[in-house]
């Protein structure tokens, strides 16, 4: 059997382990919920946002869309890396900047170009030689690899940033 004092630190150490991970798992993460389905999406400290504010007076006037990179959040105000407090609730528009959508683009750059040039050597093959020779079989496999290259490359031009129009009152902002 153990003594009162062992069973009492035994005791201690499992709570702050416990509560030690209950921090852990609290992230402190800035959540948009969609009030319709209840799905949630993260925002993470440090990401970059796009923010429009509702206007301070009476004749509703548009604000310039502004934005910033999340460095905290308490209180339902959320505290960019600037020094800019704004609360969560004076947010009529936001837009999550997709990080890797910017180097997604750079590496296809080139796919684009070789792509294209491709498809048009095929194209002009096709149009000034016609089928003499062996062009029946080159044409229709440089037609298909140009178009393949091509349409794969454009995909992250195609991508947008995540947009939540929060005037319509369908998402709503969580904060720690």
């Amino acid at each position: 059997m153990l003594k009162l004092s062992q069973q009492i630190n035994i005791i201690a150490t499992l709570c702050f382990f416990i509560l030690s991970l209950a921090f852990i798992n609290v992230d402190g993460q800035i959540i948009i919920q969609d009030t319709l389905s209840g799905k949630k999406k993260e925002i993470n400290f440090g990401d970059k946002i796009f923010y429009r504010l509702f206007s301070d007076s009476v004749l509703n006037i548009e604000m310039a869309p502004d934005y910033g990179i999340i460095e905290t959040s308490y209180d339902s105000i959320i505290i960019f890396k600037n020094g800019t407090e704004i609360s969560a609730n004076d947010i009529s528009y936001l837009e999550i900047d997709f990080k890797g959508l910017k180097k997604l683009r750079e590496f296809s750059k080139p796919f684009i170009i070789v792509g294209l040039a491709v498809l048009s050597k095929g194209v002009l093959m096709a149009i000034f030689e016609g089928k003499e020779s062996n062009n029946k079989e080159l044409v229709p496999i440089y037609l298909s690899v140009g178009t393949t290259i091509t349409g794969l490359s454009i995909l992250p031009f195609m991508n947008k940033n995540k947009k939540y129009d929060l005037t319509k009152r369908d998402y709503k902002i969580i904060t720690p």
